[in-house]
């Protein structure tokens, strides 16, 4: 009988009482950076969330010449039910700097709400967070052996006890137990035995199957979707909906993000030498469809990021064959070149597509082999600026900057609302993310929870700039390959680039 078995699954009893399913939009990278403004102060926020709920998460927060910092964590606008705000403290020797523990207690999505005080006027910015259980809470061995002792010396010591009260308690003081007595006294410990024994096997059976229900429902993970090439004329299509065994909510309450229901990404395995960055149409609540454009031929792996209306957002993974390419689909242009624009208004629901979306792009290694200079496919080239090494769960800018031929920056403008999108994945798969430069959280749902706070405090993306800038914490050390699209003269260009982080000391 395993007595550690109620001891382990205590918290994952309680959190499966609070925990529906949960998912993110990120692989193995549960930090959220957001690089924006609180009122007039830019300020730059990193959350990394518990492993486990309940759980503390730790935040720092970096706005120069702040003179204080408040977070509170809220499951609606302001002025709801909402727990006192926690006041951060200021690092020695980082002006700027504050950190804070801030408790999540609610797996439900909510809204960080981040005060800096400064003395140009004070300001607050809404950062949404999904917070979700990434892994089972664990005891350490010290702590499963002190509890197991205690526990065999609860049951003995009960037992006993049971055992000397049936031989003895009917005993005039001072009277020896006859051999009858012993033998009712041994009876009643053989019975009480049994019964907490048994009790205890029931309790472990129960513990075992709330953390079984606990690892399928409430853990964090991306939800596996099926993927499939079909043909549609004279070209491929690929079709996403739901795994024959899975029983997925339905894609009907939808938020867009940048402008679409869904950021799909494909990379080609095991090399990752061919990378698409498309957006399928939704044809009804359970399926997405689009064209595939001249791709490698190879197996390749899918993610997509969706956002729902409720705040929740969740990464979709699959595996597909894709087989040699039989055309290049129609474009809103000449072949490979984009125009960086969204549309204004999104149908429920579309029909078949005929054409490639204007804002799809997609890289191969052998035009352009990764390293700190990226070659583009226009011309020029897309040099990353960081220096030095990069250790994991540190807060980092990924810069980049696009340079012509002559070696002079080339302007960029927006892409899908933004100056820059970048896809960090480890080589391994374990970590995959999808980044802009406002941070790891999706851009309408930032919007939403910021004009609850008021519309004044939402601060516009630039329109153009010389450099583009992301805001990330490596979750782990490992070898990474970023994938960095941007808008240069109405075309998109895709930067790639090999980057090892060193495990944190």
């Amino acid at each position: 009988m395993n007595f550690l078995q109620p001891l382990s699954c205590f918290r994952a009893i309680a959190l499966s009482c609070l925990v529906t399913t949960q998912a993110v939009a990120h692989i193995g990278s549960p930090n959220v950076a957001f690089d924006g403004q609180a009122g007039p102060n830019p300020v730059r926020v990193v959350i990394r969330p518990p492993a486990a709920l309940p759980g503390a998460a730790q935040v720092s927060v970096r706005s120069e010449g702040a003179s204080g910092v408040s977070l509170q964590a809220t499951l609606g606008p302001a002025g709801g039910t909402a727990p006192p705000p926690v006041r951060a403290s200021a690092v020695a020797g980082a002006p700027g700097l504050f950190q804070a523990e801030l408790w999540l207690l609610d797996p439900r999505p909510l809204t960080v709400r981040v005060l800096v005080e400064h003395s140009r006027g004070s300001g607050t910015a809404a950062i949404p967070l999904d917070p979700a259980a990434t892994q089972r809470p664990t005891m350490s061995a010290e702590t499963g052996a002190g509890l197991l002792l205690l526990g065999l010396a609860l049951l003995f010591g009960a037992v006993a006890i049971v055992g000397a009260a049936a031989r003895e308690a009917s005993l005039p003081p001072h009277t020896a137990a006859t051999p009858a007595d012993r033998k009712r006294g041994r009876l009643a410990t053989i019975l009480a035995f049994f019964i907490l024994g048994t009790g205890i096997a029931a309790g472990s059976w129960r513990w075992r199957t709330l953390d079984r229900e606990f690892r399928h429902n409430a853990l964090a993970r991306p939800q596996p979707v099926r993927a499939s090439v079909l043909e549609n004329g004279a070209f491929d299509l690929l079709r996403l909906e739901p795994a024959p065994d899975q029983s997925l909510p339905g894609w009907n309450t939808l938020s867009a993000d940048h402008g679409k229901l869904m950021h799909l990404f494909l990379v080609r395995e095991p090399a990752a030498d061919v990378f698409a960055h498309l957006h399928p149409v939704r044809r009804n609540a359970r399926t997405f469809e689009t064209l595939l454009p001249p791709l490698a031929a190879g197996d390749y792996r899918v993610y997509g990021d969706i956002s729902f209306e409720d705040g929740r957002s969740e990464t979709l993974v699959a595996r597909v064959a894709i087989p040699n390419s039989r055309g290049t689909p129609p474009q809103p242009g000449p072949p490979g070149d984009a125009w960086c624009k969204s549309p204004l208004a999104l149908a429920p629901d579309a029909p078949a597509p005929v054409a490639m979306d204007r804002d799809d792009a997609w890289w191969d290694e052998a035009k352009s082999p990764p390293g700190r200079v990226s070659a583009l496919a226009g011309g020029g080239q897309m040099v990353f600026q960081n220096p030095g090494r990069i250790v994991a769960n540190r807060d980092t800018s990924l810069r980049f900057v696009v340079i012509d031929p002559q070696g002079e920056a080339v302007p960029l403008y927006l892409y899908m609302g933004m100056l820059g999108h970048c896809v960090v994945r480890r080589n391994d798969g374990e970590v995959f993310t999808h980044l802009h430069p406002n941070g790891t959280i999706s851009m309408a749902l930032q919007e939403k929870q910021s004009l609850r706070e008021g519309a004044s405090e939402v601060s516009p993306s630039p329109s153009s700039g010389r450099d583009v800038i992301f805001p990330y914490a490596f979750p782990r050390g490992g070898d990474y390959r970023l994938w960095v699209q941007v808008c240069t003269q109405g075309r998109i260009e895709t930067g790639v680039f090999d980057v090892q982080v060193d495990a944190e000391p």
